[in-house]
């Protein structure tokens, strides 16, 4: 009778320490806060979900990305619906949203088209319907919140007209060399760019905002002299820029172009300075978002798009 006793207890404490492993492995990393925004508690699991989402989209810049856009979604889900904004969106609005977004520019969708694309939309992200929706509301926020800070913003703004010569790292001190023999800089950027459009116009980008530049562009550009190139500027790991300004007005009118540029970063840029006002961090399985965290995360998402495929 003792044997048997012990035998159970042995099966026990096996047991319990596999499902102790097992917990440890498949469960408690998912349940790991990622993101606090005051109160709000965003978890690893629901942020997998939106980065695999976010798969092929061009404005997606890494997992921390990620994190600074859902906290600035939570900002705009607690602030849109007060004074002086007094936004919401209601389910006819969501509704016209996601069919907007599921007609990819065709003038109509049939209801059959419409349910077969929002199918796949949660099969495809493994968002929950509610999830799902709820993001769609909160774009619709976003773009109601844009119109109202448009409406409001300034169409005046101090501006510089740069010119930009583009070269690779191993090249650029030939250009820096040519111009201190006192080369021409427009006639450099009508022979050096490595476009033909940059060619033709001889590195022409217009006239410019320091939003509407990378800042460390817009650092140099604004301080600059106008028609002193600058030293080299570092655009990526493969590609040195140096810019000339031809031209500065301390208040100029915005084109219409640049008056679209701006209206795109409006919700972002009024999110962003609505951060002060709350307590933001990231966090991971150590040190907030570290890179082992960052490794074990993109794992789970190589993962996921190997079990996608092989469903397929």
């Amino acid at each position: 009778m003792a044997s048997i006793l012990v035998a159970v207890v042995v099966v026990i404490v096996i047991g319990a320490i596999a499902g102790y492993a097992i917990y440890r492995q498949e469960i408690e990393p998912f349940e790991t806060v990622v993101l606090r925004i005051d109160d709000k508690e965003i978890k690893m699991r629901y942020f997998l979900k939106r980065l695999q989402s976010m798969q092929g989209d061009p404005s997606f810049k890494g997992p921390t990305s990620l994190l600074a856009l859902i906290a600035q979604e939570e900002i705009i889900k607690d602030k849109a619906a007060k004074a002086p904004y007094n936004l919401k969106a209601t389910e006819a609005e969501i509704d016209e949203y996601l069919k907007t977004v599921a007609r990819r520019g065709s003038e109509s969708i049939s209801e059959e088209e419409y349910k077969e694309w929002y199918r796949q939309q949660l099969n495809l992200t493994q968002l929950a319907e509610s999830e799902f929706r709820e993001l769609a509301r909160l774009n619709v926020l976003r773009q109601e919140l844009t119109e109202y800070l448009a409406v409001r913003a300034p169409t005046v703004a101090e501006q510089v007209h740069p010119h930009m010569i583009i070269m690779a790292p191993e090249k650029i001190q030939d250009v820096v060399e040519r111009l201190e023999k006192g080369e021409n800089f427009l006639k450099l950027a009508g022979e050096l760019n490595p476009t033909e459009g940059l060619r033709e116009n001889q590195g022409d980008m217009g006239w410019q905002t320091k939003n509407a530049l990378i800042p460390m562009v817009a650092h140099t550009a604004f301080q600059l002299e106008v028609g002193v190139p600058s030293k080299p500027i570092p655009l990526s790991e493969k590609t040195y820029a140096i810019i000339m300004v031809k031209e500065k007005a301390a208040a100029r009118e915005l084109s219409e172009q640049m008056k679209q540029i701006q209206k795109l970063r409006l919700a972002e840029e009024w999110a962003m300075s609505e951060f002060k006002f709350h307590k933001i961090s990231f966090h991971g399985f150590k040190n907030g978002w570290d890179s082992e965290t960052d490794a074990w995360a993109r794992w789970q998402l190589y993962r996921m798009n190997s079990d996608k495929q092989d469903e397929k």
